[in-house]
Protein backbone atom coordinates (compact mmCIF):
# COMPACT_ATOMS: atom_id res chain seq x y z
CA UNK A 1 0.00 0.00 0.00
CA UNK A 2 2.91 2.47 0.88
CA UNK A 3 4.39 2.07 -2.67
CA UNK A 4 0.99 2.66 -4.02
CA UNK A 5 0.74 5.72 -2.50
CA UNK A 6 3.95 6.80 -3.02
CA UNK A 7 3.82 6.61 -7.19
CA UNK A 8 0.51 7.68 -6.66
CA UNK A 9 2.09 10.80 -5.34
CA UNK A 10 4.86 11.12 -7.75
CA UNK A 11 2.52 10.77 -10.80
CA UNK A 12 0.06 13.66 -8.97
CA UNK A 13 3.34 15.50 -9.35
CA UNK A 14 4.40 15.44 -12.50
CA UNK A 15 1.42 15.78 -13.79
CA UNK A 16 0.76 19.50 -12.04
CA UNK A 17 4.22 20.38 -12.66
CA UNK A 18 4.23 19.60 -16.44
CA UNK A 19 0.72 21.59 -16.58
CA UNK A 20 2.48 24.63 -15.07
CA UNK A 21 5.33 24.51 -17.22
CA UNK A 22 2.91 23.99 -20.31
CA UNK A 23 0.75 26.65 -19.25
CA UNK A 24 1.39 30.57 -19.86
CA UNK A 25 1.47 32.88 -17.08
CA UNK A 26 -1.40 35.25 -16.70
CA UNK A 27 0.84 38.02 -15.89
CA UNK A 28 3.38 37.63 -19.01
CA UNK A 29 4.28 41.38 -19.81
CA UNK A 30 4.01 41.93 -23.80
CA UNK A 31 7.37 43.18 -24.62
CA UNK A 32 7.14 46.02 -26.43
CA UNK A 33 10.29 48.32 -28.33
CA UNK A 34 10.61 52.24 -28.41
CA UNK A 35 13.25 53.63 -30.09
CA UNK A 36 14.14 57.13 -27.53
CA UNK A 37 13.73 57.75 -24.08
CA UNK A 38 11.33 59.88 -23.64
CA UNK A 39 8.42 57.26 -25.89
CA UNK A 40 9.60 54.33 -23.73
CA UNK A 41 8.50 56.39 -20.71
CA UNK A 42 5.16 57.14 -22.07
CA UNK A 43 5.09 53.40 -22.79
CA UNK A 44 6.37 52.64 -19.15
CA UNK A 45 3.78 55.01 -17.83
CA UNK A 46 0.80 53.82 -19.77
CA UNK A 47 1.52 50.16 -20.44
CA UNK A 48 2.35 49.86 -16.40
CA UNK A 49 2.58 46.19 -15.01
CA UNK A 50 1.48 44.68 -18.76
CA UNK A 51 4.35 45.61 -20.68
CA UNK A 52 7.89 45.38 -20.60
CA UNK A 53 9.34 48.62 -22.66
CA UNK A 54 12.89 48.25 -24.23
CA UNK A 55 14.79 51.45 -25.36
CA UNK A 56 17.20 51.14 -28.14
CA UNK A 57 19.42 54.24 -28.04
CA UNK A 58 20.64 53.87 -24.90
CA UNK A 59 20.64 57.27 -22.54
CA UNK A 60 23.41 60.03 -23.75
CA UNK A 61 23.58 58.76 -27.53
CA UNK A 62 21.48 61.04 -30.54
CA UNK A 63 19.07 59.16 -32.57
CA UNK A 64 20.47 61.65 -35.21
CA UNK A 65 23.81 59.70 -35.55
CA UNK A 66 22.33 56.36 -33.99
CA UNK A 67 23.63 53.41 -35.67
CA UNK A 68 21.82 50.22 -34.73
CA UNK A 69 23.99 47.07 -34.27
CA UNK A 70 23.57 43.28 -34.08
CA UNK A 71 23.35 43.65 -30.45
CA UNK A 72 19.57 45.72 -30.82
CA UNK A 73 18.54 43.14 -33.03
CA UNK A 74 18.64 41.30 -30.29
CA UNK A 75 17.58 43.36 -27.45
CA UNK A 76 13.99 43.98 -30.14
CA UNK A 77 13.41 40.76 -30.88
CA UNK A 78 10.34 39.23 -29.17
CA UNK A 79 8.87 42.31 -29.38
CA UNK A 80 4.98 42.87 -30.38
CA UNK A 81 5.67 46.62 -31.34
CA UNK A 82 8.35 48.97 -32.10
CA UNK A 83 7.28 52.62 -31.54
CA UNK A 84 9.30 55.60 -33.25
CA UNK A 85 9.44 59.30 -33.95
CA UNK A 86 9.78 59.38 -37.49
CA UNK A 87 10.39 62.46 -39.72
CA UNK A 88 14.24 61.72 -40.33
CA UNK A 89 14.77 61.47 -36.51
CA UNK A 90 14.96 57.96 -35.97
CA UNK A 91 14.04 56.08 -39.66
CA UNK A 92 16.61 53.44 -38.84
CA UNK A 93 14.21 51.73 -36.79
CA UNK A 94 12.58 50.48 -39.95
CA UNK A 95 15.25 48.15 -41.06
CA UNK A 96 15.92 47.47 -37.79
CA UNK A 97 12.38 45.66 -36.71
CA UNK A 98 12.31 44.00 -40.34
CA UNK A 99 15.61 42.11 -38.97
CA UNK A 100 14.10 41.77 -35.48
CA UNK A 101 10.87 40.23 -37.24
CA UNK A 102 8.39 42.99 -35.03
CA UNK A 103 5.06 42.74 -36.82
CA UNK A 104 3.81 46.23 -36.29
CA UNK A 105 5.78 49.63 -35.95
CA UNK A 106 4.03 52.94 -34.82
CA UNK A 107 4.93 56.10 -35.86
CA UNK A 108 3.81 58.19 -32.44
CA UNK A 109 3.09 61.27 -34.45
CA UNK A 110 0.70 59.95 -37.00
CA UNK A 111 -1.37 62.64 -36.30
CA UNK A 112 1.16 65.58 -36.40
CA UNK A 113 2.09 65.37 -40.17
CA UNK A 114 1.07 68.84 -41.03
CA UNK A 115 2.54 70.21 -37.56
CA UNK A 116 5.95 69.12 -38.21
CA UNK A 117 5.38 70.27 -42.35
CA UNK A 118 4.38 73.45 -41.09
CA UNK A 119 8.14 73.65 -38.98
CA UNK A 120 10.07 72.63 -41.86
CA UNK A 121 10.15 69.21 -41.08
CA UNK A 122 11.02 69.60 -37.52
CA UNK A 123 11.04 65.87 -35.73
CA UNK A 124 11.05 67.10 -32.03
CA UNK A 125 7.67 67.19 -31.23
CA UNK A 126 7.77 65.30 -27.67
CA UNK A 127 9.07 68.32 -26.20
CA UNK A 128 5.89 69.92 -26.60
CA UNK A 129 3.74 69.13 -23.92
CA UNK A 130 0.63 69.30 -25.67
CA UNK A 131 1.98 67.00 -28.66
CA UNK A 132 3.69 64.27 -26.09
CA UNK A 133 0.23 64.10 -24.83
CA UNK A 134 -1.29 63.70 -28.50
CA UNK A 135 2.05 60.46 -28.46
CA UNK A 136 0.98 59.02 -25.21
CA UNK A 137 -2.26 58.52 -26.93
CA UNK A 138 -1.18 56.86 -29.85
CA UNK A 139 0.97 54.14 -27.28
CA UNK A 140 -2.48 53.86 -25.74
CA UNK A 141 -4.62 53.10 -28.54
CA UNK A 142 -1.77 50.98 -30.05
CA UNK A 143 -1.42 48.79 -26.73
CA UNK A 144 -5.65 48.63 -26.21
CA UNK A 145 -4.70 46.74 -30.21
CA UNK A 146 -2.14 43.96 -29.18
CA UNK A 147 -3.78 43.50 -25.80
CA UNK A 148 -7.38 44.04 -25.83
CA UNK A 149 -8.28 42.76 -22.69
CA UNK A 150 -6.70 45.37 -20.88
CA UNK A 151 -8.09 47.92 -22.83
CA UNK A 152 -9.55 50.06 -19.55
CA UNK A 153 -6.30 49.45 -17.69
CA UNK A 154 -4.04 51.46 -20.62
CA UNK A 155 -7.33 54.21 -20.73
CA UNK A 156 -7.15 55.00 -16.96
CA UNK A 157 -3.48 55.36 -17.20
CA UNK A 158 -3.12 57.22 -20.26
CA UNK A 159 -5.86 59.77 -18.32
CA UNK A 160 -3.61 59.34 -15.05
CA UNK A 161 -0.50 60.03 -16.68
CA UNK A 162 -2.00 62.97 -19.36
CA UNK A 163 -3.22 64.75 -16.29
CA UNK A 164 -0.03 64.66 -14.57
CA UNK A 165 1.80 66.16 -18.02
CA UNK A 166 -0.45 68.66 -18.34
CA UNK A 167 -0.20 69.95 -14.46
CA UNK A 168 3.85 69.83 -14.57
CA UNK A 169 3.84 71.66 -17.81
CA UNK A 170 1.42 74.41 -16.78
CA UNK A 171 3.52 74.71 -13.21
CA UNK A 172 6.94 75.07 -15.21
CA UNK A 173 5.25 77.69 -17.53
CA UNK A 174 4.16 79.66 -14.57
CA UNK A 175 7.94 79.73 -13.86
CA UNK A 176 9.31 80.96 -16.71
CA UNK A 177 6.18 83.99 -17.06
CA UNK A 178 8.60 85.99 -15.00
CA UNK A 179 11.52 86.40 -17.29
CA UNK A 180 11.99 89.51 -19.10
CA UNK A 181 14.75 87.59 -21.38
CA UNK A 182 13.24 85.11 -23.78
CA UNK A 183 15.42 84.72 -26.64
CA UNK A 184 17.96 81.73 -26.48
CA UNK A 185 20.44 80.21 -29.04
CA UNK A 186 20.48 76.06 -28.72
CA UNK A 187 22.36 73.93 -30.30
CA UNK A 188 20.76 72.17 -32.79
CA UNK A 189 17.04 73.22 -33.69
CA UNK A 190 15.08 70.80 -31.25
CA UNK A 191 13.76 73.56 -29.13
CA UNK A 192 11.26 74.97 -31.41
CA UNK A 193 8.01 73.42 -29.58
CA UNK A 194 9.11 73.65 -26.53
CA UNK A 195 9.79 77.01 -27.48
CA UNK A 196 6.51 77.60 -28.85
CA UNK A 197 4.83 76.40 -25.95
CA UNK A 198 6.53 77.89 -22.90
CA UNK A 199 6.12 81.29 -24.95
CA UNK A 200 10.46 81.31 -25.55
CA UNK A 201 11.99 82.35 -28.68
CA UNK A 202 14.29 80.24 -29.95
CA UNK A 203 16.92 82.36 -31.81
CA UNK A 204 19.30 80.91 -33.65
CA UNK A 205 21.00 77.33 -33.40
CA UNK A 206 24.71 76.59 -33.62
CA UNK A 207 24.11 73.65 -35.98
CA UNK A 208 20.88 73.76 -38.58
CA UNK A 209 21.77 70.16 -39.23
CA UNK A 210 22.92 67.93 -36.87
CA UNK A 211 26.64 66.99 -37.46
CA UNK A 212 27.40 69.64 -39.95
CA UNK A 213 29.02 72.55 -38.35
CA UNK A 214 28.75 76.19 -38.94
CA UNK A 215 30.91 77.26 -41.34
CA UNK A 216 32.64 81.14 -40.49
CA UNK A 217 30.37 83.05 -42.06
CA UNK A 218 27.06 81.41 -39.95
CA UNK A 219 29.44 81.97 -36.52
CA UNK A 220 29.41 85.49 -37.40
CA UNK A 221 25.77 85.86 -37.87
CA UNK A 222 25.53 83.71 -34.25
CA UNK A 223 27.60 86.22 -32.71
CA UNK A 224 25.96 89.33 -34.47
CA UNK A 225 22.44 87.92 -33.11
CA UNK A 226 23.85 87.45 -29.69
CA UNK A 227 25.27 90.67 -29.25
CA UNK A 228 22.46 92.70 -31.20
CA UNK A 229 19.42 90.79 -29.49
CA UNK A 230 21.30 90.82 -26.08
CA UNK A 231 21.12 87.37 -25.85
CA UNK A 232 21.98 85.98 -22.01
CA UNK A 233 23.07 82.18 -22.72
CA UNK A 234 23.68 79.47 -25.34
CA UNK A 235 22.67 76.44 -24.70
CA UNK A 236 24.61 72.67 -25.26
CA UNK A 237 23.37 69.31 -25.52
CA UNK A 238 24.98 66.29 -23.55
CA UNK A 239 24.71 63.87 -26.32
CA UNK A 240 26.43 65.97 -28.48
CA UNK A 241 30.29 67.84 -27.74
CA UNK A 242 31.26 70.70 -29.87
CA UNK A 243 34.16 73.20 -29.17
CA UNK A 244 32.37 76.18 -31.14
CA UNK A 245 29.89 77.04 -27.98
CA UNK A 246 33.56 77.71 -25.87
CA UNK A 247 34.86 80.09 -29.02
CA UNK A 248 31.34 82.23 -29.19
CA UNK A 249 31.51 82.12 -25.47
CA UNK A 250 34.83 83.96 -25.36
CA UNK A 251 33.93 86.42 -28.23
CA UNK A 252 30.31 86.88 -26.60
CA UNK A 253 31.07 86.71 -22.91
CA UNK A 254 27.36 84.76 -23.06
CA UNK A 255 26.76 82.17 -20.54
CA UNK A 256 27.08 78.34 -21.91
CA UNK A 257 23.90 76.36 -19.78
CA UNK A 258 22.45 72.34 -21.07
CA UNK A 259 19.81 71.77 -22.19
CA UNK A 260 18.56 68.07 -22.51
CA UNK A 261 16.11 66.73 -25.56
CA UNK A 262 16.03 63.49 -24.28
CA UNK A 263 16.89 62.76 -21.03
CA UNK A 264 17.03 59.05 -19.47
CA UNK A 265 19.72 60.10 -17.22
CA UNK A 266 20.63 61.16 -13.84
CA UNK A 267 18.13 64.04 -12.78
CA UNK A 268 15.95 63.58 -15.89
CA UNK A 269 14.63 59.54 -15.42
CA UNK A 270 11.79 60.87 -16.67
CA UNK A 271 9.81 63.00 -19.48
CA UNK A 272 8.75 65.00 -16.73
CA UNK A 273 12.09 65.47 -14.87
CA UNK A 274 13.30 66.15 -18.32
CA UNK A 275 10.94 69.18 -18.83
CA UNK A 276 11.91 70.35 -15.45
CA UNK A 277 15.78 70.29 -15.96
CA UNK A 278 15.08 72.29 -19.18
CA UNK A 279 12.73 74.67 -17.78
CA UNK A 280 15.33 75.33 -14.49
CA UNK A 281 18.41 75.72 -17.27
CA UNK A 282 16.39 77.97 -19.13
CA UNK A 283 15.74 79.92 -15.94
CA UNK A 284 19.13 80.38 -14.92
CA UNK A 285 20.35 81.14 -18.30
CA UNK A 286 17.59 83.96 -18.77
CA UNK A 287 17.07 85.41 -15.61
Amino acid sequence: MKKIAVILLVIFALVFSGCGKGAPAENTKIKVAATIFPIYDFVRNIGGEYVEPVLIVPPGSSPHTFSPSLSDVKKITGAKVVFYNNFGLDDWVLKLAKNAGIPLETNVNEGLQNVVKAHNGNPHLWLNPEYAISQCEVVEKTLEKIDPKHKSYYEQNFEKYSNEIRREANSLKKEVDSLKSRKFIAFHPAYTYFAEFFSLEEAGVIEKVPGQKPNPKDLAEIERLIKEEHIKAIFSEPQIFSSILKTISQDTSVKILVLDPLGGTDGRKSYIELLRFDINEIYRGLK
